[in-house]
């Protein structure tokens, strides 16, 4: 007897298979590629912070390390702008660029040279108060934004 063409041994897959495989694969593609693009944004978030948390670091380091030698402050009436001096042998000064408010400048004012110190600027300001010097300082990228407030008390 002879087998019906009916039950015959097939090769291959069929157009159902196809489209099962073809479906799985897309939701697999789908599933890794929103996961990548989900932990490229967090990175960029927190590459952000990490990069305004430096900028404000820097900053702050910077002017309390010039305040605690400095044996002289004067604060202009803007509040923005302090003159830092020791003995006459440095005068140096901190301020935001009037050209790019962004931009906070540092000063050596006795040999003229000036440096940007951070580009994140959102503000800053100077008090001063019974030999007590207290800085506000807020930075900017994006949306975030963060600050911190320090007092040096001049000792000299």
């Amino acid at each position: 007897m002879k087998p019906l063409k009916f039950f015959k041994k097939r090769c291959g897959i069929t157009l159902i298979e196809l489209m099962v495989v073809l479906i799985l694969g897309s939701l697999a593609i789908f599933s890794v590629s929103s996961i990548v693009i989900e932990s490229y944004k967090e990175w960029k978030r927190s590459k952000d912070v990490v990069s305004l948390q430096v900028d404000l670091d820097l900053a702050s380091h910077m002017i309390k390390s010039i305040l605690e030698e400095a044996d002289d402050v004067s604060v202009d009436e803007t509040g923005n702008h302090i003159i830092a001096s020791n003995h006459s042998y440095w005068i140096q000064e901190f301020y935001p660029d009037p050209a790019n408010p962004n931009i906070l400048i540092w000063k050596n004012s006795k040999t003229g040279e000036t440096q940007q110190v951070i580009t994140t600027l959102k503000s800053i300001s100077f008090t001063e108060e019974n030999n007590l010097v207290t800085v506000t300082l807020e930075v900017q990228k994006g949306t975030k934004i963060m600050s911190n407030s320090f007092s040096v008390f001049m000792r000299n």
